[in-house]
């Protein structure tokens, strides 16, 4: 007999299915899910929650700053809990997830085609309270354009 789906499997299952004909790649055997660009990354993660089910969390990671782990310079979880149920259920879940994730994924792309794009961009928002690296990233944005 079968072993009954679980919520991991059917996202993984739904994030090949969405994700790869895209480009992105699985990071290991983890619910990230890692679209290189040279300059930036694009990340989605379907993090579990308290209980089985998954969050959305799509973004942008800058590569111009040395770090050790992934971030979210920008973009981040989407409110929505999707709540394993039944499997049935979930696997239309982790579906919807996983289209909302590559269609941000491709809203990416559009924002961050380019460095004059991605410096306007970075440029326009307004910055979060207490956290730096919003002007930093804008800074080095327009260095890289040339606008000093």
């Amino acid at each position: 007999m079968a072993a009954t789906p679980t919520a991991p499997r059917l996202v993984t299952a739904a994030a090949r299915e969405a994700l790869r004909p895209l480009g992105l790649q699985q990071r290991g055997r983890s619910r990230t899910w890692i679209d290189d660009h040279g300059w930036w990354l694009g990340i989605v993660e379907f993090q579990p929650g308290r209980n089985e089910g998954s969050y959305l969390n799509v973004g942008v990671m800058w590569l111009w700053q040395d770090r050790d782990h992934l971030a979210f310079d920008v973009g981040g979880r989407d409110p929505r809990f999707e709540r394993f149920v039944n499997p049935t259920q979930f696997a239309l879940d982790a579906q919807n997830l996983a289209r909302r994730a590559a269609d941000l994924a491709r809203e990416n792309w559009d924002r961050f085609r380019d460095l004059p794009s991605t410096a306007d961009f970075l440029n326009s928002q307004k910055p979060r309270p207490g956290y730096f690296w919003d002007k930093y990233h804008a800074g080095i944005a327009a260095g890289l354009t040339g606008d000093t």
